[in-house]
């Protein structure tokens, strides 16, 4: 008995060794460590650090045909999974939405976003500004301002739309974020679109729950929104988008 167990044993490492032996060929032959890495990792650019897929989108945006009759929603990722012009039932909606993205990122890329001029623009911006750039409230509006002053000198003919910035529900996240800075930065953002003569919409409201986290009901992983999210979004803006 006690053979058989011995015997077992060295089987069974020699097909582990077998196996360890296979993945490192397999890496070796396709770059080693840097393979791992790119699979790994999130692919960054040595350009500013942004993503490949960031500066494929910015470059892609750059070269669409331009027109002043458009709408365009800008943001990061809540709004690049946006079916919008389906959801609205409007060929002129144009996402402009980049996964990932802060208020630094967008005002990085604005130029290719507004050289149409269009004739509206629905923002949501700064979630990642508190995850990914771990800003401080503050930090969070001073970036909102630049931005919002750029978009004004660039395109002052614009109606602008600034859209609350959505809770997390930090029972299902892994993205925990605190909803009071959320909710403090919104409050702001009110006070700020005042101040650019643009206006506020509350999205906020539509999609949290009593405790002011992303309501279950809208989300898979306490960030992003289902097809259900989307469609209380669209409740909360589509009268401004038919105006």
């Amino acid at each position: 008995m006690n053979n058989t167990i011995v015997i077992l044993f060295f089987l069974s490492l020699l097909l582990n060794l077998f196996f360890l032996l296979l993945v490192t060929v397999f890496l070796a032959r396709r770059g080693g460590v840097s393979y791992l890495s790119q699979k790994i990792l999130p692919s960054k650019s040595a350009q500013n650090n942004y993503s490949v897929y960031y500066l494929h989108k910015k470059s892609q945006f750059e070269i669409l045909p331009k027109s002043d009759s458009g709408i365009i929603f800008l943001g990061d990722s809540l709004t690049d999974e946006g079916e919008w012009g389906e959801l609205l039932e409007n060929p002129n909606l144009k996402n402009r939405g980049i996964s990932a993205d802060t208020t630094d990122s967008v005002l990085n890329r604005l130029n290719a976003v507004v050289a149409s001029k269009p004739k509206k623009l629905f923002l949501m911006i700064g979630i990642n500004d508190f995850i990914n750039a771990h800003k401080s409230v503050e930090q969070t509006l001073t970036g909102y301002q630049h931005l919002l002053t750029e978009l004004r000198n660039q395109t002052p003919n614009t109606k602008v739309f600034i859209q609350s910035v959505l809770p997390v529900n930090n029972q299902v996240t892994r993205y925990w974020q605190d909803n009071k800075n959320i909710l403090q930065l919104n409050l702001q953002l009110k006070e700020v679109a005042k101040e650019f003569s643009y206006e506020y919409i509350d999205v906020f409201s539509h999609l949290s729950d009593s405790q002011n986290q992303l309501d279950a009901r809208y989300t898979q992983d306490g960030l992003h929104l289902n097809g259900q999210g989307y469609l209380m979004w669209k409740q909360a803006i589509e009268k401004y988008v038919k105006e």
